[in-house]
């Protein structure tokens, strides 16, 4: 068998108060850390250059997903 990695890029919608989630949805899958780290920091930049940064309620953040294949 074998293991692979992948980051997904993670978009988490909390809720009324600091403690809940509303929703969280994976927006893209990368093959490494640094790819969906790049795309993360871009989001964020984009939103902010266009006058539109990402609401405060919505966070996002890269996380790895190892998987075992037989």
């Amino acid at each position: 068998s074998e293991i692979i990695m992948i980051w997904l890029l993670i978009v988490v919608y909390l809720g009324g108060d600091p403690v809940s989630v509303a929703e969280v949805k994976i927006a893209e899958t990368f093959h490494s850390e640094k790819k969906c780290v790049e795309r993360f920091q871009a989001i964020y930049r984009d939103a902010e250059q266009e006058g539109n940064p990402v609401p405060q309620n919505i966070v996002l953040g890269c996380t790895p997903f190892k998987r075992r294949i037989m």
